[in-house]
């Protein structure tokens, strides 16, 4: 038997991850769906090729809510690939006002709920409410056999719907969008800083890190940090936080767990889950 044959065919890949652009790839085997279309067809193209799947290969987009970021390439990429699009009703009335969005054609859309159970590729995937000023804002659960990934970002607080979907999975894609020194201490307007802070803004390194520490020792595998910030964050202070607050709480760290930030732009190539 071959290293390759042991691995999981349930995958995930980051396409992009930040305020410049937010998209997701979830699979297994050839084929698979976006979570997020925040970049151009061009660069949706390259990393599919990159990761040896081709456009044919995505089924359907799931969007998490309406803001430019993760839906600014929306437009083009649903107009080429021709499949629906599934996304909270208040997102797609957001999405269908959006400058960039709004000539799109309504019938790529399907509004599902928070909850609501749907099976695409083999993969069960389950939508559950995040706490952000976005149009309808969602995160996502999904689960293949027996591994499960849950992606939460843009995410203004971590309540108890949304840890109780972080808790269920082995592999999570948590926002760590900012640094608190960084953000205070920054050129933005006090008001934007306000709603960055927020219940429905963005989580902090520290929130995201806290939690990370109190699930360490309970069954995680892959914890990826997405959405930092380019101006008030770096990868270099996110992973930071992690470790110290792992080691205040005297938390050994574990090779099994692997931590580490998502890039802006690039592909992360295939993570087998």
């Amino acid at each position: 038997m071959d290293l390759f044959s042991c691995l999981s065919p349930f995958v995930f890949c980051s396409f992009a991850s930040g305020s410049s652009g937010n998209c997701f790839f979830v699979g297994v085997e050839e084929e698979g769906f976006l979570i997020d279309a925040g970049v151009s067809l061009a660069h949706l193209k390259k990393s599919l090729q990159q990761i040896d799947y081709q456009l044919q290969s995505i089924k359907c987009i799931f969007l998490t809510h309406d803001h430019i970021d993760h839906v600014k390439g929306l437009d083009v990429i649903a107009e080429t690939l021709q499949v629906p699009i599934y996304a909270h009703a208040d997102c797609i009335a957001g999405v269908l006002r959006g400058k960039a969005t709004r000539n799109m054609n309504p019938e790529f859309f399907h509004a599902i709920e928070p909850f609501d159970s749907i099976e695409m590729c083999g993969i069960h995937i389950e939508p559950f409410p995040v706490m952000h000023d976005g149009r309808g804002t969602m995160g996502y659960y999904f689960r293949y056999d027996d591994k499960n990934l849950t992606l939460a970002t843009d995410v203004g607080m971590i309540d108890s719907c949304v840890e109780s979907y972080l808790d269920r999975s082995e592999s999570i894609v948590l926002e760590s969008n900012y640094d608190e020194n960084m953000l205070w201490k920054g050129p933005y307007s006090y008001i934007l800083k306000k709603r960055i802070a927020g219940p429905t803004g963005h989580l902090s390194n520290v929130e995201a890190s806290r939690y990370i520490a109190k699930r360490y020792l309970k069954g995680l595998k892959n914890v990826m940090l997405c959405h930092l910030s380019e101006n008030n964050n770096t990868p270099e202070l996110a992973m930071q936080n992690v470790y110290q607050i792992l080691q205040q709480q005297r938390i050994r760290t574990n090779p099994d767990v692997t931590v580490f930030p998502l890039p802006r732009h690039q592909s992360t190539g295939l993570i087998h889950l």
